[in-house]
């Protein structure tokens, strides 16, 4: 089989991938989003990557497409219907993509499921912080919507500092997230493949004063036993399923008192990297084998 990643070129996660699966017999092949190109006339619509027919391979997994998802969009909906090319995280380029990847779809989501989640609020701008900080406690932490790896995610203590921290990241971002602090002790990164969970890791801050527990931002990652914690697992099951998150890392934080779960994010592109290092998963190889079944389903 042929499988092509959209998104990832030249880095050590591609390689796990392309390792796995050339053991199984596969070609695994990474591209930037930007290698995309489409010929079209009145007798041909013809999407290639570097002057090769994207319809050579069984699948596409969309990593991610960043500001060209729609012409992605456009290829990849013709290659399926026209060759039933199986399309994996199809989620992150549908035309109801700002629903499907908005900070409150996820929101809503938890909400009509009745799943815990720490109190939020969204706002565009410093202006509109009066009139939702009313029933939230210091410390807060406030964020970039749509920020990934722990970056643009910062802890204010005081309304003075969450309205200038929200006026100097509106530069980078058109959204934030104002989200209570649960008291913690770091948080879990659970990987899910098909909604189903296939491994855990405990995340850790390691710097003094550091409230981030990413490991791309220095934390340390330790083993987090999914039998013993049979709601964190099924929390993070239930919520990649409800958001369409095929290939999920879903971040949940225990309240350092009651131990009581939350969830924090739905990452549709996850590292998996850290996950290998830390724990015994493999998670390259559980990854093609979801790959293979899809296609053999097609």
């Amino acid at each position: 089989m042929k499988f092509l990643i959209v998104g990832l070129v030249k880095n050590e996660q591609l390689d796990r991938l392309k390792e796995e699966g050339e053991k199984r017999g596969h070609q695994i092949d990474g591209c930037y989003t930007s290698e995309l190109t489409i010929r079209a006339g009145r007798n041909r619509f013809d999407p290639t990557l570097r002057g090769r027919p994207l319809n050579d391979y069984d699948l596409i997994y969309l990593w991610t497409v960043g500001k060209r998802r729609w012409e992605w969009y456009t290829a990849v909906n013709y290659l399926n219907k026209k060759n039933k090319t199986v399309i994996v995280n199809k989620k992150i380029i549908e035309q109801d993509y700002n629903y499907y990847l908005s900070s409150a779809s996820d929101y809503l989501k938890q909400f009509e499921a009745n799943l815990p989640f720490p109190e939020s609020a969204i706002v565009f701008d410093e202006k509109s912080v009066d009139s939702v900080i009313e029933n939230f406690k210091f410390p807060l932490i406030v964020k970039v919507a749509e920020g990934r790896q722990g970056k643009g995610v910062f802890k204010v203590e005081s309304v003075e500092e969450l309205k200038n921290k929200i006026k100097e990241l509106k530069e980078i971002s058109p959204s934030f997230v104002i989200r209570e602090f649960i008291p913690n002790d770091g948080d879990v990164r659970v990987f899910t493949i098909g909604y189903k969970a296939i491994a855990a890791m405990k995340r850790t801050p390691t710097r003094e004063g550091e409230f981030r527990s990413n490991i791309s931002q220095g934390g340390k990652g330790e083993v987090f036993d999914l039998t013993s914690w049979p709601e964190t697992k099924e929390l993070a099951e239930k919520i990649s399923y409800l958001t369409r998150t095929e290939i999920a890392g879903v971040d949940i934080m225990h309240h350092k008192e009651t131990n009581q779960p939350y969830i924090l994010e739905i990452n549709p592109g996850p590292q998996f990297v850290g996950l290998e290092k830390y724990t015994k998963a493999n998670a390259a190889l559980e990854i093609i084998k979801y790959f293979e079944s899809l296609v053999e389903k097609k």
